[in-house]
Formats: structure tokens, C-alpha cells, sequence
């Protein structure tokens, strides 16, 4: 699918002179682009609560993500922003001049001010005030040192021609592929893929993005969700996702062991540019924005694993209990208001998949 700009219920997006979008960008709802702005690849901006509002000559990477805080909170991104390949901007203000490193993730509520420099794989978490002009890293991000007087424009260049840098050299994860060509087969288009004799299976009322790729031995659960330029890959082994569980834009279930199995419960919500290998979700879990899952690990029921965290092979994240970091580790049992909190945000991606099967986004 090429870029595309589609409207959300009665919002359709405003799209200023000059915006230059790569293949399968998508621009969705109450979405204010300013002129000469520049979309990665598989870019998503979801603006289907909030209002999202892009300045002037800012540049967003491949698999970049925008979204907002459902009714609560948009995102705003000023004049002259670069946001790295496979970044997330959640509900969140970044001022004039922030650089937001690849892979870094920007949480609700946060505010980052003029000239920040969010170093990649960093993660801001919610409701944070960053001064301009200084450089932020880790998880969560603390500052480093204060730039000198150019320096957040070199490192906004480098971001964008992907040059060795503190804003694109993660310390962890490589980055995932960031075109398509690795999720589907060669010249094929649309989101449903045969591989080894095994087509995916997705039942009535399970809601598909047009930008998503299912490839192989997937099976959907009733009510499921899955979301804008993200891949659910079976490989030679099987993919199960429950009833009622969304996984959300730019995220990956890529199953690459013969024979294994991605098994997902009900109820589940996987947030935005999340990694998840061949492993085991139990139900009513949440797997935090921008976290990677390994293969073998168990995720027991009513858990929830923090955002950015790197959960290592084998691990057992115990029912009912957050985990965080990278390497993960018990943070502390989930509170009653939190798990209210978490059906509530799976209760609203059931609200956004019946608005789109209706019609409710288009062209």
C-alpha cells in the first residue's frame, strides 16, 4: 500500500505543501501537518482521539509511530523535529529542535523541551519535564551532559542519513527491519500471506489495518485487533492470538524457531513498536510500548511488562506482578486502579476496531 492520508469518523487530516511520505505511511483523523514535513516508510500518525499536530520541516523515520492518549491528550511535535527510525511520540509535547533517537520511546504527558536530544533506545516516561539543550539516555532517561551550541542539529542530520551517532546507536537491540520486504513475500500486497501450506485465519469481527501483514500459520482471536504496519510472521511455526487482544501499530510477533509457537491469551493489549519472539502471554496482560519479549519467555495472566523493557529468553514474568528494565526485572505487583486502567485501554481498542470496520477511517 502506498502513503496514505485517511480520514477518522468526521476528521479527515490537514496536510500542509510539500509533505513527502514513504511507502505504506499512513496519516489518520485530527492530524495538522505543517508544510515540508517528511514520513518515513511505515510511518503511522493515529490522530482517532486527540489532535496531533506536526511542525514546519520536521522529519519522522521509518516505523516511526505518533498516536495519542486515546481522549485525554494529543501529541504536539514543533518546527524542525526529527524523530528516528522505529521512535514512538505518545501523547506528548516536543518542543522546537528535540531530536527523539532511533527506537526511543516519549510517553504520555511528558513534555521535552526546545533543542532536547533523546538518545536512541531511551525511554521518557509519562508525565516527565526534560530542559532544552541537554542530552537524555537510559531507561528511564536521565541527562547526560548539555550539548553545545550546533550540536542537536548534528545529531538531528545524523538521525536522518542513519550516520553513527548517540541519537541512532542503540546499546541493545538492533533495529527491526524497517520496510516490508522481510514480512511478506516478494511482489505480494495485502495484509493475508500464505507460507508452507499454511494460510493465517482471522474470524469475522477481528479488525485488520491495511498496512498489517499476517504471513503463515496465524490464527486471530474474536475481537482482535492488529494495527498499522505491524507483522504478525509465523515462519515454520504458529501464531495464536486470543479474543479481544490488539496488537498495535509497528509492533512484531515474528516466530523464527521451526516448530515454535507465539502464543497470546485473551484480553491482551500490546502496545505501540513492540517486539515479541516466540513466547507465551497469558490473559489480561499488558506488554508495554516499545519493550521486546524473547523467545521462550512466560508471561503469566494479569501481568504487565513496563515499557522499553527487554524481557530475556526463558523468563517467567509472574502473574499479577510489573516488570521493568532492561534486563527485566519484579518492579511491583500491579495496583487494583492499574488493572481498571489497563481493561479500560483494551476496552477503547475494541472501540477504535468497530469504528474502522464501519467505515469509520477512509480514504
Amino acid at each position: 500500500m502506498d502513503s496514505a492520508v485517511l480520514c477518522y469518523r468526521e476528521h479527515r487530516p490537514v496536510v500542509g505543501s510539500r509533505l513527502q511520505s514513504g511507502p505504506g505511511a499512513v496519516v489518520i483523523g485530527r492530524a495538522h501537518i505543517a508544510e515540508s514535513v517528511e514520513l518515513g516508510r511505515l510511518a503511522v500518525l493515529r490522530a482517532d482521539g486527540e489532535r496531533i499536530t506536526i511542525g514546519p520541516r520536521s522529519w519522522l523515520g521509518a516505523r516511526s509511530t505518533v498516536h495519542i492518549a486515546d481522549d485525554d491528550r494529543g501529541s504536539v511535535v514543533g518546527t524542525e523535529v526529527a524523530v528516528g527510525h522505529y521512535a514512538l511520540v505518545h501523547g506528548c509535547t516536543l518542543e522546537d529542535g528535540v531530536v527523539v533517537g532511533d527506537a526511543a520511546v516519549v510517553m504520555d504527558h511528558s513534555v521535552v523541551g526546545a533543542g532536547a536530544v533523546i538518545a536512541a533506545g531511551a525511554l521518557v516516561p509519562p508525565g516527565k519535564t526534560l530542559a532544552g539543550g541537554w542530552l537524555y539516555a537510559g531507561s528511564p532517561a536521565r541527562p547526560v551532559r548539555a550539548l553545545a551550541r550546533g550540536e542537536a542539529a548534528e545529531l538531528a542530520a545524523a538521525v536522518r542519513r542513519s550516520t553513527p551517532s548517540p541519537a541512532t546507536a542503540t546499546d541493545d537491540d538492533p533495529l527491526p527491519p524497517l520496510g516490508d520486504k522481510a514480512f511478506r513475500p516478494s511482489g505480494a500486497s495485502g495484509p493475508l500471506h500464505e507460507a508452507n501450506g499454511a494460510s493465517p485465519v482471522v474470524p469475522a469481527g477481528a479488525y485488520l489495518a491495511p498496512t498489517s501483514t499476517l504471513w503463515g500459520d496465524v490464527r486471530l482471536g474474536r475481537g482482535s485487533s492488529v494495527w498499522f504496519s505491524t507483522a504478525l510472521r509465523a515462519g515454520r511455526g504458529r501464531i495464536v492470538v486470543g479474543d479481544r487482544t490488539n496488537v498495535q501499530d509497528n509492533s512484531f510477533i515474528d516466530v523464527t524457531q521451526a516448530g515454535a509457537v507465539a502464543e497470546i491469551g485473551d484480553d491482551v493489549t500490546i502496545g505501540h513498536n513492540v517486539r515479541l519472539a516466540a513466547c507465551r502471554v497469558g490473559n489480561r496482560c499488558l506488554i508495554g510500548m516499545g519493550s521486546t519479549v524473547c523467545a521462550d519467555v512466560t508471561v503469566e495472566d494479569d501481568a504487565l511488562v513496563g515499557a522499553r523493557a527487554w524481557v530475556a529468553p526463558g523468563t517467567v514474568v509472574r502473574a499479577g506482578w510489573i516488570w521493568a528494565g532492561r534486563p527485566a526485572q519484579p518492579f511491583r505487583e500491579v495496583r487494583p486502579a492499574e488493572a481498571d486502567a489497563f481493561r479500560r485501554g483494551k476496552e477503547i481498542y475494541e472501540e477504535y476496531a468497530r469504528d474502522y470496520q464501519a467505515g469509520g477511517s477512509g480514504a
